[in-house]
């Protein structure tokens, strides 16, 4: 388990105002107390698709050449431990040591990048909140192994991790609302439960759901002064038969006890509309490709979506023949490489699927 001071010090940056890499880099030095490594790659996932959105590197220089070789092999189904395999498994953690018999050089990767840099060892965490994958990291090592136990000891933080990144998504959003439907809008609870201040969208907010979204906002605010745990400070409002809300303590100032409050639609991520205008697919085409990217079988599919899985294997098809390709691995390597790489390097990751709008 996390020492006390560890798991104080988790809170304070899932509770703070930090942006997205401060949070990353701040969790990385909490990491390296837990799980001794010299590099680590921290990246947002797409909770729409799994693909990567962003990238925060420590221990070394970042180097889009370099990212460029790594991901020219992340995609390959026989390449271990890739990002496909884990997510459909629902993995939290992976050694590559292990999963190659201690011969890294299975790993494509591995033989383009680490030999290179004399790695001599990865570690990667898959972190989950309320069932997405939010975050993954890649730690390396340049002397020695990793064990079951540093992949435990990371297990035991990531869900910080998870949840932190998640609030900094939706901080993001919060912060620029400009071109987004229904933005999300932040209200300042002071520790009297009432409302000090509020962004222009949560005006709307308020005109929607009135003071039992009010009351909701302060027993939210007040769930994470007392106990900052996450789920606790995460809740759902049902306005009427039509509108649920959430509402999310977002940042906690600790010298007065106000605490900001995010209000939002409650929403599904989703596939940006710029792909399917791109590629000609239909929303059930772009739920599929979704479910497809994030792992998920036939089966699992067509439970998902109420359709036979007749009806989804159409839907597959059709997804194939318009990006021109034969596989799922194969699908995500196109998106990743010629959509998010691309987009990632200019624009900020969005917690409702791909990228907020420029």
């Amino acid at each position: 388990m996390p020492s006390d001071r560890i798991e104080r010090r988790a809170r304070e940056l899932a509770c703070s105002d930090a942006g997205l890499d401060d949070v990353y880099r701040g969790f990385d030095e909490l990491a390296r107390q837990l799980v001794p490594y010299e590099v680590a790659a921290w990246s947002t996932l797409d909770p729409a698709s799994g693909l990567m959105t962003s990238c925060t590197v420590t221990g070394m220089p970042k180097d889009l050449e370099r990212e460029a070789l790594i991901f020219a092999h992340e995609f390959r189904e026989d390449e271990p431990n890739n990002i496909l395999s884990m997510l459909a498994d629902r993995q939290t953690t992976a050694i590559l040591s292990h999963s190659t018999g201690g011969d890294l050089r299975l790993a494509g990767r591995h033989r383009a990048v680490g030999e290179q840099f004399g790695l001599t060892d990865e570690l990667r965490g898959l972190m989950w909140a309320g069932g997405v994958a939010w975050t993954m990291v890649a730690m390396y090592r340049t002397d020695g192994t990793f064990t079951a136990g540093d992949a435990t000891r990371l297990e035991e933080l990531s869900r910080w991790v998870a949840d932190a990144v998640r609030i900094a998504l939706l901080r993001g959003a919060a912060h620029q609302p400009e071109g987004l439907d229904d933005p999300p809008g932040v209200l300042r609870i002071d520790v009297d439960g009432r409302v000090t201040a509020l962004t222009d969208p949560a005006y709307r907010w308020l005109d929607v759901g009135g003071h039992t979204l009010v009351t909701a906002a302060a027993a939210t605010a007040a769930a994470l002064r007392s106990r900052p745990e996450w789920e606790g400070a995460r809740t759902l409002v049902s306005i009427d038969r039509s509108t649920m809300l959430t509402l999310t303590a977002a940042s906690l100032v600790a010298d007065d006890g106000h605490v900001a409050v995010i209000v939002d639609r409650a929403r599904k991520p989703h596939l940006g509309s710029m792909m399917i205008e791109a590629y000609g697919l239909t929303p059930r085409q772009r739920e599929v490709l979704g479910l497809l990217l994030l792992g998920r079988s036939m089966t699992q599919i067509a439970r998902e979506l109420g359709i036979s899985e007749h009806t989804v294997n159409d839907h597959r098809k059709a997804v194939y023949l318009a990006f021109d390709v034969a596989s799922r691995a194969e699908l995500a390597a196109l998106l990743q490489h010629e959509h998010y790489l691309p987009l990632r390097q200019h624009l900020t990751p969005s917690p409702y699927g791909g990228f907020l709008p420029a």
